[in-house]
């Protein structure tokens, strides 16, 4: 500890006004639950080395601080949050507004296109929709009313083009993409980056399934980033977060983007020493 370099300084962390579960007693000195969110233990790292913050959104009134992080778990970021981020000095991952599909991937096909190959069909909305789905169950709740669970399958797997059914083209709330698989063996491989500004780790895992999840994982090591994704995280301007990619047939593949990843309950110690380093970024970001 004393060999850590200690700060003063104060940073607003953007969430939406329904979302409570980062919200946390004392501006952030004591949590009220187990984590959700990677950003959890950076920030009970930074503690550590003089950082405080507190949340906020655009309902409460403005409170000065050193910086801000916008934390939003949205697909698209309402204007007023964006409005409040740019009212500091320097916001982190402030001007990442949108991650649908139709903004962040390259590999997007409608009923016209020309490729053969298969297709995988997605939501256009990050995770499936989930946090969306949650913010308005919370508002339902608040205001009394019920709100039916969606039933769309998180991806559907087609042959090609043609098999894809009508009513997935003419829903706006779904994509369908080139479905581009990186193989190892007889398994699926996917990457994942976690990274907040200079700091970064990254690891392909493999599973014999399709969707790769925690679950059906049988091998994993490190990874290389090639260019093309910094080349994406630049074009999205991202500071802070984690995209899910595969080098596929014809080269890297961007799958997902996501600027609030979850806290990896599975991995409890590799959440607390990329915290760790994390913090340090997040600090010099604050400070630049």
């Amino acid at each position: 500890m004393k060999n850590r370099r200690f700060v003063n300084m104060r940073i607003a962390v953007i969430t939406h006004e329904k979302d409570t579960r980062l919200r946390t007693w004392l501006d952030g000195l004591v949590l009220r639950s187990k984590p959700v969110y990677q950003i959890d233990p950076i920030l009970l790292a930074a503690r550590l080395k003089g950082l405080r913050w507190f949340y906020t959104d655009p309902g409460q009134p403005f409170r000065n601080a050193d910086a801000a992080v916008l934390h939003v778990d949205l697909s698209l970021i309402p204007q007023a949050y964006l409005d409040l981020a740019a009212r500091y000095r320097v916001t982190i991952n402030g001007k990442v507004a949108d991650i649908r599909k139709r903004h962040v991937s390259c590999n997007l096909v409608d009923r016209t296109a020309s490729w053969t190959g298969p297709v995988l069909v997605k939501s256009d909305l990050n995770s499936n929709g989930r946090p969306e789905v949650s913010l308005a169950r919370r508002i339902a709740t608040a205001t009394g009313h019920t709100l039916q669970k969606s039933a769309a399958p998180e991806y559907q797997l087609f042959d090609s083009i043609s098999d894809v059914p009508v009513p997935i083209w003419d829903d706006a709330s779904r994509v369908v993409e080139r479905y581009l698989p990186e193989r190892r063996g007889p398994n699926n491989v996917m990457r994942v980056w976690n990274f907040m500004g200079d700091y970064e780790r990254c690891n392909w895992y493999a599973s014999p399934e399709t969707i790769i999840k925690g679950r059906n994982i049988v091998e994993f090591g490190p990874s290389e980033v090639p260019d093309a994704l910094r080349a994406h995280r630049k074009r999205l301007g991202f500071d802070y977060g984690k995209f899910d990619f595969a080098i596929g047939p014809d080269g890297p593949v961007l799958y997902d983007a996501n600027r609030t990843p979850g806290y990896l309950h599975a991995r409890p110690d590799l959440m607390r020493q990329g915290g760790d380093r994390m913090s340090d970024e997040l600090l010099r970001l604050i400070k630049s």
